[in-house]
């Protein structure tokens, strides 16, 4: 609200109430909205290089003519868990009130793959832990998804995914790991 009743003041030299900021951003086609998270370490210029050596990359991974359909997948995990929670409790006036807890994590994980440029179709496969074994459990999901197809996968770099000459890699299925980010 700051920034635009400084713009407002910058442009027109009248100072404005929050309501009358909100009646000019109004007016000229803005709307609240809560902005999308971003990691601060993402790099823009790094992401439209992906994006533009995808193609280059993909023709390396499948080959100049596959010789059957090619199904394109997004891979990533995602870790879900409750904490121990404190809640209020009511006591007299005065009286410091205590709640012994051991902090102890229940975790699981969502493996889940997006097919992109195709039937769009998911792949989810929920466990309590995650390592190397599971991680190719899940890509021979999305292998056996259909047999006849050549499965790409593209997915980070973590430590429990499988590494390119990994030999419990399926033959119907291939691996684009991305460029390793500071979160990996």
């Amino acid at each position: 609200m700051r920034d635009a009743k400084a713009w407002i003041k910058k442009r027109t030299r009248k100072t404005l109430s929050a309501s009358g900021v909100r009646k000019v951003l109004r007016r000229l086609g803005g709307k609240l909205k809560v902005p999308r998270k971003a990691h601060a370490k993402k790099h823009p210029a790094k992401s439209a290089k992906f994006k533009a050596e995808l193609p280059v990359r993909l023709q390396e991974v499948v080959g100049p003519a596959p010789a059957r359909p090619v199904r394109l997948w997004v891979l990533d995990e995602h870790r879900y868990g409750l904490l121990p929670v404190i809640r209020r409790v009511w006591a007299r006036r005065g009286v410091r009130v205590h709640a012994p807890y051991a902090t102890r994590y229940q975790w699981g994980y969502l493996h889940e793959a997006l097919e992109v440029d195709g039937a769009h179709a998911t792949e989810l496969l929920f466990t309590p832990a995650i390592d190397r074994d599971i991680h190719a459990l899940f890509l021979q999901q999305i292998a056996d998804s259909d047999p006849q197809a050549l499965h790409v996968v593209i997915a980070d770099q973590a430590d429990f995914h499988l590494q390119l000459d990994d030999p419990r890699l399926l033959s119907n299925l291939r691996l684009l790991p991305c460029r390793p980010t500071a979160r990996n």
